[in-house]
């Protein structure tokens, strides 16, 4: 069957931090309420919230353009770890910060989570890199971007698509946790192991020297 195509900002806005905004209001501090997303907390397609810098909820406000809600995507394009994207699933906790893109789907047109499984697929990088600019930092320019073309089944096919890869990543996501969890209970085990190794021949040399006294 084949799909029409339509460029990325017939479906959707395209947007990101303006510098003048990031350089006039946005400070990081310790005890904000919102996390600003930048390129390093998005990684293999969900959050990586390991190491973040965080801004106040009312320069959040103050800037609504860049603010990130639920059902929006995010898309690294700056630097080799350009291409990266994640969905959003809940709203007043992120915002944007610098090399990352916000994109908002027209719910009227296309089903959000089917719109990031494609702009996450192989097909959408190769048309990114058609577009780089600059060698020692690839840039993905916004123009670009925005006329990325994405294909456009029905949106009843679109929403059968994300129902069942919806299903397939929750299954990845609770067996990767599962996995996770047995690794650290192996790793805890080899530990006591070890140190109950080294407190055994401690007892058996110190057993050894009162021996030879």
């Amino acid at each position: 069957m084949k799909y029409k195509w339509k460029k990325l900002d017939e479906i959707a806005e395209v947007t990101k931090l303006a510098g003048f905004e990031f350089t006039k209001y946005i400070d990081y501090v310790k005890d904000g309420k919102i996390i600003a997303l930048r390129a390093l907390n998005i990684k293999n397609g969900e959050l990586d919230l390991s190491n973040v810098k965080r801004i106040s909820k009312e320069v959040s406000e103050k800037l609504p353009r860049s603010k990130v809600n639920k059902d929006e995507i995010l898309l690294t394009y700056t630097g080799n770890s350009y291409g990266n994207c994640v969905i959003i699933n809940e709203n007043d906790k992120y915002h944007l910060a610098p090399n990352v893109c916000k994109i908002t789907p027209n719910k009227n047109l296309v089903e959000p989570y089917f719109l990031y499984c494609y702009i996450n697929s192989y097909g959408f990088r190769k048309q990114m890199e058609g577009n780089i600019s600059g060698s020692a930092q690839p840039t993905i320019p916004m123009k670009a971007i925005r006329k990325l073309k994405v294909p456009m089944p029905d949106m009843n096919i679109q929403k059968n698509i994300s129902k069942n890869i919806k299903i397939i990543d929750e299954k990845i996501r609770n067996n990767k946790q599962i996995n996770d969890n047995l690794l650290a209970k192996n790793i805890y085990l080899i530990m006591y192991l070890l140190l109950f190794a080294i407190l055994y021949f401690q007892i058996l040399f110190v057993g050894c020297l009162l021996r030879l006294g």
